[in-house]
């Protein structure tokens, strides 16, 4: 497979900036976001997870607070 052809996520700089860009959207309608979900909204605009593996993570995180 050529590499040249598989779709890339944003750089990691460039998704620390999509996320300043929505975070004072978020704060308008009153919603936060905690740091371990921003770091994985970062990780799914670089492409490095899929949206199976934040879900995954976020359940298993809900679910040891929850304890």
């Amino acid at each position: 497979m050529n590499d040249d052809t598989t779709p890339r996520g944003l750089t990691e700089a460039e998704a620390r900036a999509e996320y300043n860009r929505l975070a004072p959207i978020m704060a308008i309608e009153g919603r936060t976001m905690d740091e371990h979900t921003k770091e994985l909204l970062v990780q799914l605009l670089q492409k490095n997870i899929t949206l199976d593996d934040a879900l995954d993570s976020i359940l298993r995180r809900r679910g040891q607070t929850e304890q």
